[in-house]
């Protein structure tokens, strides 16, 4: 059972030796012809990428994907290949298995393809017992490969023979073949750039995880450019919003065609690194003669791009044929790649395929003596989750939520749980509250944070604690705002309360006897204002004090009630607001119909501005309510 449905989107490619009749299968296939360029028309060969869709027997579109057999055209086949979910390994019956039938055998094998089918073309040109031979010899070419136990076709593009039973076999087949996950970061290499006259530039790709939506907004990398989609088409036919498997063409605005190239990734932003080394598990092929010492010089495939590095092994100074090992790639320039993309590895001269592997860690540097590097890099080259998320936690010098985990492990959205789970297994967090750190990370912050409040309290006595946002941009400025409140709530030695923060052992207030007096003297400043308070201006003059002292002393006031705040800056004395109240409800209980804000101005013996700034105070605090000009006491 399929979980994204049984119709998810399957991409078909062709693989096998020049001028063995790929394209013209294609061709007899589709309906299309996938030879695109004036010089594959010219030459009879193809030389780049063609694609074309794919009805089959039940009506289930596909994409088809077809690639040049010649040498020379290898880096654009291997462009290809990236984007396949099974292959058609096409072998002439006049020539049967040829030089770049096994090559394309080894690419399909180390990049990772393990579904497909063999197709016997020409079968018009030999005889049935030569055509016997024939497949008799390829299946002795393909006994140790994924294709060993799949069906063999013979097919004549030319007449028909052959091609409702291949077309049969993939159906089935494509029921197998296990969809992409549609959800989770978008990630699309780019195998295609051109432009259209009144649109701009398109690039096409297979979509291998996400989905991209119109006027989403993106990146390319390497180069880190911001684009966004202006349109998108599947299949010559535009769609809102294109699912991974899909073949598909994105219109983008916000670059230059000259700024795009093959060998970039579309993704979502900040998911995909640029890197400029790999750490991965690599595998020379059996075949080879010569050994692959280290510093060696070699083209490295990674999704549709072509860079030159140099490898560097861990444990030894040579890989031997068919041997595996771990090694550092240093490359020529960056490239973009995540965790568990396939590689090939081609000789630098003469260029031909001698291994691939696959990436442990994109951007890993290591040196040779690290205790227990082998270990650790075969736990996460099996795919141990946790290893690699402990990696992850343990690098991190922030918080880390699941969802920016899952993107970096490429796991989807629906695994949200399950990485919660692994989360608690290897950092410090609490289920639900979507923040895990290293407990080293949560030592040295907890130190950090008590060691600011030590300080800042020793300044500011009488203020309930620092502010939690002063806490994050002096002490962590690399965390969120919501990392640091959560943060300090989990600690015990701390407390917070409403936007602050202090340790559990300090209490605000006064810590001599002068500051007791310059408290009483502010606040007996603001009790002579009465109804008529003094602005702070004023009072900040008749008392001697710094600006940080006197504001941290009025806000003790006010956190005391000794004052109240009625606006910015506007302070009145609670005995003074005590003495408005009870003017206020006498004149209204003698007054049952209510005054006017003018009447309660004279009740209260002061001027119009303060008069309404008390009256809105009261009303607020439900002690009175107004009735059009007039207010009444609350029921």
């Amino acid at each position: 059972m399929n979980p994204f449905g049984a119709d998810h989107p399957v991409i078909f490619g062709t693989a096998g030796h020049i001028d063995h009749g790929k394209t013209t299968l294609v061709r007899a296939l589709t309906g299309v012809d996938t030879d695109r360029l004036p010089e594959e028309k010219s030459r009879g060969i193809s030389i780049d990428l063609g694609f074309a869709e794919l009805t089959l027997p039940s009506g289930r579109h596909a994409g088809f994907v077809d690639v040049p057999g010649h040498e020379r055209f290898i880096r654009n086949m291997v462009a290809g290949v990236h984007g396949m979910d099974a292959v058609l390994l096409v072998v002439a019956a006049d020539e049967g298995v040829m030089p770049q039938t096994r090559e394309h055998l080894d690419i399909l094998q180390l990049l990772g393809v393990r579904h497909g089918f063999t197709v016997i073309t020409k079968t018009d040109l030999v005889d049935e017992e030569w055509l016997m031979l024939v497949e008799e010899t390829t299946r002795e070419a393909l006994s140790n490969s994924f294709l060993s136990e799949q069906p063999l076709v013979a097919v004549d593009a030319v007449t028909g023979r052959g091609l409702p039973q291949l077309l049969g076999l993939m159906d089935e087949m494509a029921d197998r073949i296990p969809g992409r996950s549609p959800v989770g970061p978008v990630r699309l290499p780019v195998d295609r750039v051109f432009t259209v006259k009144g649109f701009g530039t398109v690039v096409t790709g297979t979509l291998v995880q996400g989905t991209i939506s119109s006027e989403q907004g993106l990146e390319l990398v390497p180069g880190h450019i911001g684009v966004r989609v202006r349109g998108l088409q599947v299949h010559n036919r535009t769609v809102p919003r294109a699912l991974s498997g899909q073949r598909v063409a994105v219109n983008l605005s916000g670059v230059d065609k000259e700024k795009v190239r093959r060998g970039q990734v579309l993704a979502t932003v900040g998911v995909v690194p640029e890197v400029q080394s790999l750490v991965g598990e690599v595998q020379l092929l059996p075949s080879q003669t010569d050994s692959l010492p280290e510093k060696t010089r070699v083209h490295c495939h990674i999704g549709t791009a072509d860079v030159l590095a140099r490898i560097y092994y861990y444990d030894r100074n040579e890989l031997l044929p068919g041997e595996t090992g771990f090694a550092e790639f240093r490359c020529e320039e960056t490239v973009a790649a995540v965790r568990g993309d396939r590689f090939l590895l081609r000789s630098y001269s003469p260029v031909v395929t001698i291994g691939g592997g696959q990436v442990i860690e994109p951007g890993g540097h290591h040196k040779r003596k690290e205790p227990r590097l082998l270990e650790r890099l075969g736990q996460k080259a099996s795919g141990d989750v946790v290893m690699v998320v402990r990696e992850l936690v343990e690098n991190s010098v922030v918080p880390l939520r699941v969802a920016e985990v899952l993107e970096r492990v490429h796991w989807s959205a629906d695994q949200f749980q399950e990485m919660e789970t692994v989360l608690l297994q290897c950092a410090r967090g609490t289920q639900g509250t979507d923040f895990f750190l290293s407990q080293a990370l949560w030592n040295e912050s907890q130190k950090a944070i008590e060691m600011f409040l030590e300080g800042f309290q020793a300044l500011h006595p009488l203020l309930p604690g620092a502010p939690k946002e002063r806490v994050r941009s002096e002490v962590l400025p690399l965390w969120s705002s919501r990392a640091v409140t959560w943060f300090v709530e989990q600690l015990e030695t701390l407390v917070t309360d409403r936007e602050w923060v202090r340790t559990r052992d300090f209490t605000p207030g006064p810590r001599s006897s002068e500051e007791r007096s310059q408290l009483m003297m502010l606040l007996h400043i603001w009790q002579e204002g009465g109804l008529r308070p003094p602005t702070v201006d004023h009072v900040r003059s008749m008392i001697q004090l710094g600006d940080a002292q006197f504001y941290d002393a009025v806000h003790y006031l006010l956190e005391q009630n000794a004052l109240i705040r009625l606006e910015d800056g506007v302070y009145l004395a609670n005995s003074a607001l005590k003495e408005a109240i009870d003017k206020v409800k006498q004149a209204l209980e003698q007054n049952p119909g209510g005054l006017s804000t003018a009447e309660l101005r004279n009740v209260l013996d002061t001027n119009r501005r303060f008069a309404v700034l008390i009256l809105e105070w009261l009303d607020l605090q439900r002690i009175t309510r107004r009735i059009g000009d007039k207010r009444v006491l609350q029921g």
